[in-house]
């Protein structure tokens, strides 16, 4: 059961004026007089997305488009269409202007274990072929899951393939001492929601895992095995998986996130740049292989030229990843969608970092990416030679932006009659969140009392061995001492001031919000720093787990301690369920985190009942 809403938020959502960019077609080996008028992105297309990016107040837009045909001298033409400012400063977006590509870089851990596979002078050193059916077990010597058989079975191919049984646990994500290796370490606390092969889970942990090969196999790190082998060959000079490189080059784009915002209450929030960038140098190592790489359009549109050659260099022809990795990576494993969503589309199949259906009768092979402040979509047709790159610093309207943007463009360039899909996507998306909305439960108007009192939550530590410690901390109205001095600096934290003032009942006033008993428990994520417990009845609560960059501004000198000035508080729609369980004959006292918190496939199971056994990720008291 989950409380929902709030009170509307007078927001003023500040935008830059957005500088346009127009760029030619690039100017190839071979082509020294290219077309001084864009063949693709035309007047028109400018039009088209310079009126999305109004009508949404979008921050920027970087977009490639990429065609092979031998009527052009080089054989190729490559267009760019920037829009919009890519910086809180007014910096204007440029082909060079990097975004965070997030899972877009799946495809380079695909691709890199492809190389690996077919590394014979590897085969033999070990004396034994790496496969895509290779088990994993036969690979990692810290693999390990908490289903048995799981372990025994999942191959290298199920992992690629978001098969293997597990949801996402993308909150399990936070910096380890000991990196990747003890992230794979981990995983054998991580409760599965389905059996090995029963459906497609998205899951992050396992790109992470693999991304582990080249260190293993080689003692090579990830990212320089990429590097050698990818993006050097491609001349792909801004890529890199470093933070401190995409900062130090002055063209990493600020991410736009709306601070605030609750689409279920109807908040949009104000849009703010996440500045610094949300993953501080040295932090980014185990998100590498699932969604760590920062480039730029330009890179991209050699990237997926590359990939509608089958893996040859765009002009060299020299082979940078062999055919049959390229297509195998592309090849159809697991069921995304298995029912189209539109009309014009087809069911959705996934490969290896790559997704695969048909628009209007047409072969799309693609993949879409999701960081803090950036969306991304990189995607090719390849049988009518096209690729195209959409990348956008808006956390918030980028997935609808790219999408939109995208299909028009291919409407375009393949002469049909365009489709508004702006008009769908917003009555799409206006039907979920009404759908999601009237599915939460308000909290009684008499709530039951809990087993023990709220507030003593403070003098008890809660501990998962893979998503960490939780010290919750009571939300003390009287201003009485707290139980642990630590907890009084946690509740002078403006970010946390704002947290628990904001009314999350839709039409209630800050006063009703507070009067409701609450716990805020800090805590260091890659995607969260808080988690906030509000009381519903008995000993259920309805929980949200939020993100903000403030404790970052302050340490690194973006503003003076005590300012608030640029910080972006996030996630008040991400909610989900916790059961204080007590200490009985049968069951430890423990906090069971539920109600979707882990991120399952649509077709997987919840654990049913109450107390531990109901837990997606249990937390036990220490």
């Amino acid at each position: 059961m989950r409380v929902f809403s709030g009170i509307p938020l007078l927001t003023s959502l500040t935008f830059i004026t957005e500088a346009l960019c127009y760029q030619k077609p690039w100017i190839l080996p071979g082509n020294p007089t290219p077309s001084t008028q864009n063949v693709f992105i035309s007047s028109e297309i400018d039009s088209f997305i310079e009126g999305i990016l109004d009508e949404y107040h979008s921050p920027g837009l970087s977009v490639a488009v990429v065609r092979r045909n031998e009527s052009y001298h080089s054989g190729w033409l490559m267009e760019y269409g920037s829009y919009g400012t890519a910086k809180a400063d007014g910096t204007p977006v440029t082909p060079d202007s990097l975004f965070a590509i997030a899972s877009n870089s799946k495809l380079f851990l695909s691709l890199s274990v492809g190389l690996l596979i077919e590394n014979q002078t590897l085969a033999e050193e070990r004396e034994r072929e790496l496969s895509w059916n290779t088990r994993a077990l036969d690979v990692f010597p810290q693999w390990s899951l908490f289903d048995k058989d799981a372990e025994r079975i999942v191959n290298i191919q199920d992992m690629l393939s978001h098969r293997t049984g597990l949801p996402r646990h993308d909150y399990s994500g936070r910096p380890l001492e000991g990196g990747v290796s003890e992230m794979i370490s981990n995983l054998r606390y991580l409760r599965p929601s389905a059996e090995p092969r029963e459906t497609w889970q998205y899951n992050n942990l396992m790109y992470e895992t693999l991304s582990y090969l080249p260190t293993l196999l080689l003692n090579q790190s990830y990212e320089s095995f990429v590097a050698q082998n990818l993006f050097e060959p491609l001349n792909m000079s801004a890529s890199t998986y470093s933070v401190a490189s995409a900062e130090s080059s002055g063209q990493l784009a600020d991410g736009y996130m709306r601070s605030m915002r609750d689409e279920l209450t109807g908040i949009n929030g104000t849009l703010m740049p996440v500045i610094p960038y949300f993953s501080r140098p040295g932090e980014e190592g185990i998100w590498a292989g699932a969604g760590g790489v920062i480039t730029s359009a330009r890179d991209l549109a050699v990237w997926v030229a590359m990939l509608l050659e089958n893996g040859r260099h765009p002009f060299t022809n020299k082979t940078i990843v062999p055919e049959k990795v390229v297509q195998h990576v592309a090849e159809g494993v697991t069921v995304v969608n298995g029912a189209s969503q539109d009309p014009e589309l087809s069911p959705v199949v996934y490969g290896a970092g790559q997704e695969r259906y048909s628009y209007r009768g047409v072969e799309i092979i693609e993949h879409t990416g999701s960081n803090p402040g950036f969306k991304t979509q990189v995607t090719r047709l390849p049988n009518d030679n096209l690729g195209l790159v959409v990348l956008s610093n808006d956390e918030d309207y980028g997935t609808t932006i790219h999408t939109i943007v995208l299909r028009r463009l291919i409407d375009h360039i393949l002469g049909y009659e365009p489709i508004d899909w702006n008009t769908r996507m917003q009555n799409a998306i206006s039907e979920a969140v009404s759908k999601k909305a009237a599915g939460m439960i308000a909290r009684p108007h008499k709530p039951r009392s809990p087993t023990h009192p709220i507030r003593s939550l403070e003098r008890s530590s809660f501990e998962h061995p893979t998503y960490g410690a939780l010290r919750p901390c009571y939300v003390n109205l009287e201003k009485n001492t707290p139980f642990h001095s630590e907890c009084s600096k946690v509740l002078d934290d403006p970010v946390v001031q704002q947290i628990i003032k904001t009314p999350f009942i839709r039409n209630s006033t800050t006063a009703e919000t507070l009067a409701i008993p609450a716990v805020i428990i800090p805590s260091k994520g890659f995607f969260f720093t808080h988690i906030m417990l509000r009381h519903f009845s008995g000993n259920l609560f309805n929980g949200s787990i939020l993100w903000s960059n403030r404790a970052v501004r302050v340490q690194e000198g973006y503003q003076e301690d005590g300012e608030e000035d640029g910080d972006v508080i996030t996630g008040f729609e991400d909610r989900f369920e916790v059961e204080w369980v007590p200490e009985t004959d049968s069951d430890e006292e423990g906090l069971a985190f539920k109600g979707g918190f882990w991120g399952k496939g649509r077709k997987a199971k919840t654990p049913a009942g109450t107390g531990k056994k109901s837990a997606e990720v249990w937390f036990a008291k220490v």
